[in-house]
């Protein structure tokens, strides 16, 4: 059997390992866009940060390849893909014919139409060079603007102020990280990051970037509302779009990612599709969804290969909205569809300590905490097994339960 991976990453590593496991004869081979060894993408911002390196942050030694006898071939980009002929296509780097095709090409982030957006020292951040372009550009510059208030951007505007650049956080909504938190959460976080020395301006959108002398590297970011930002260095955080170009343009079915079955099978025979670039039902929900998680793209890169090897196992659906992070002395975490309860219970303990639980059918549905995020796994498995709370929900809300009882 001769299998194929795309892409170099979570999904795409989870995938090869099981797949030697399952299959010690089976050829495996995997390319990558990027020429970098695979890092935890999630943790390229302290690379920004100055805190960080590459070695730091690798995923897999180069002896993981060898001792697996998996071919890595880095930093080629596959062009296109004919699931008739079964073969992927690299352009002037050949073809690659294949019996069982994996996608694990992952996402990329939006960028911005207007005005100046392609100036010297406008930037996003999904990849470990963009990571090193920004710290170093960072070194010449007196002012960051850091465009949306999600993970990424504060993330990012965070590890620019731990350089020591006055940074200002444009959002558009009313309050920081509507994904993952409320209102008063997200004040607490708002606060702990302006303690950091980080300002925020919310209710605006960048209309234009502008130039300074030679007409080729930023100035200023100018808002709707007319305000002119100066800004040396501008990072775009507006999300990501799933890389769902190759199986689209093959005929596959996509959305606003790749379609896959339980199986991780894709539309296209004998291709599968695992990670960021594809949707999945989530658990909660019922919707389908882009899956943008790491630890989502290592499960689902070990499902595909159970069934590329000819062991059929559906993938549960999975909870897509599981999210932890930590600025300053304050963690916190989100989990499920916070924002779609019936009832809301909250607790507050000493200050900058919160807990909110969403509550429909009498089953929790989704939680935020912050400050104490010790049992936010007990939490995590009440959402994911959709017991009632009965007559335990104040328990519960205090964290007085024990997993035990939670199953």
């Amino acid at each position: 059997m001769n299998f194929v991976i795309v892409g170099n990453s979570a999904a795409g590593i989870a995938a090869a390992e099981n797949l030697r496991n399952l299959e010690p004869q089976a050829k495996i081979t995997i390319i990558s866009e990027e020429n970098h060894p695979p890092y935890a993408r999630c943790l390229i911002a302290e690379v920004v940060a100055g805190s960080a390196s590459l070695d730091s942050i690798r995923y897999r030694a180069d002896s993981f390849y060898k001792d697996r006898n998996i071919r890595l071939i880095r930093g080629v980009r596959v062009n296109s893909i004919d699931p008739a002929g079964r073969v992927v296509s690299c352009g002037d780097q050949g073809e690659f014919s294949y019996d069982r095709l994996l996608l694990a090409t992952g996402s990329r982030p939006v960028t911005l139409d207007i005005d100046g957006a392609g100036l010297k020292g406008v930037f996003v951040l999904r990849s470990y060079d963009q990571a090193v372009t920004i710290a170093r550009h960072a070194a010449g510059v007196k002012e960051a603007v850091v465009i949306g208030g999600g993970l990424i951007g504060l993330k990012a505007a965070y590890a620019l102020r731990q350089r020591g650049l006055p940074v200002t956080v444009v959002v558009k909504s009313k309050h920081i990280l509507t994904r993952q938190l409320n209102d008063y959460s997200a004040g607490l976080v708002e606060a702990e990051l302006r303690e950091a020395g980080i300002n925020f301006i919310f209710g605006q959108n960048p209309e234009a970037f502008t130039f300074g002398p030679g007409g080729k590297a930023l100035r200023s970011v100018v808002l709707e509302d007319g305000q002119e930002l100066p800004a040396g260095l501008a990072l775009v955080a507006k999300g990501v779009i799933p890389n769902a170009g190759l199986a689209r343009e093959a005929g596959g079915d996509t959305a606003a990612g790749i379609k896959v079955n339980a199986f991780m099978e894709t539309s296209l025979p004998g291709v599968y599709a695992a990670g960021d670039c594809i949707e999945v039902q989530d658990c909660v929900t019922g919707r389908q969804t882009p899956s943008a998680l790491w630890t989502l793209a290592v499960e689902q890169g070990r499902y595909a290969a159970y069934n590329m090897a000819g062991r059929r196992k559906a993938y549960p659906p999975p909870l897509t909205r599981l999210n932890a992070a930590q600025f300053g002395k304050l963690p916190f975490i989100s989990v499920g569809a916070v924002d779609e309860g019936e009832e809301y219970l909250t607790w507050q303990g000493a200050v900058g300590h919160y807990r909110m639980l969403a509550v429909r059918e009498d089953r929790l549905v989704g939680c935020i905490m912050v400050g104490s995020i010790e049992q936010g796994g007990v939490y995590t498995s009440l959402i994911k097994s959709k017991r009632p709370l009965g007559d335990l929900r104040n328990d519960i809300l205090k964290g007085r339960i024990p997993a035990a009882n939670l199953v």
